[in-house]
């Protein structure tokens, strides 16, 4: 999906996020003279600088995987000694204080994984009415270049650097 603008791109850069169930999704972020246009897969937003109210770079450390991932593994770590105290003498004893952790161990790694891989930052672009725009990616300086060229645009200094660059000629 390919949308044509008639101005002329002053910055493009690609972002990505992994998203929660580990795909990756890509897109492509262009900031022109008075737009800027986000380009992912299956979905395009047009946003005016305009109506730019706020700009928010933020860590999103995803703690609610973590936390879980250590509970299961505290969890894990009790039942096997408490298997390597009362012994296996049973299935329901050999369900209880072997399968079981065993299951857990592999919940929390996973879990533990995920929230390595899903953490990133995120930009946020408070529009007027309060609507947001999020741009996530793994690299904090994607985003910062992303900010500072909203800004210049927003503050005009690309049309004065235009007006400037004509005036001379």
């Amino acid at each position: 999906m390919e949308i044509t603008i008639p101005e002329r791109i002053l910055f493009e850069t690609e972002v990505y996020e992994v998203d929660d169930d580990l795909r990756v999704k890509r897109g492509q972020v262009r900031i022109t003279e008075s737009r800027i246009m986000f380009e992912g897969s299956g979905n395009a937003k047009l946003v005016y600088i305009s109506g730019i109210q706020m700009l928010e770079i933020k860590r999103e450390e995803r703690w609610g995987y973590l936390m879980a991932g250590g509970i299961f593994l505290v969890s894990a770590v009790v039942m096997y000694m408490f298997g390597v105290e009362f012994g296996i003498r049973s299935f329901l004893s050999a369900m209880f204080f072997f399968i079981l952790p065993t299951v857990f161990l592999l919940i929390s790694l996973l879990l533990l994984y995920w929230w390595f891989v899903t953490r990133s930052y995120l930009l946020e672009l408070v529009t007027n009415f309060g609507k947001k725009v999020r741009i996530r990616s793994r690299n904090r300086e994607d985003l910062v270049e992303i900010a500072n060229a909203v800004e210049l645009v927003k503050m005009g200094a690309v049309r004065m650097l235009q007006r400037r660059d004509k005036s001379f000629v």
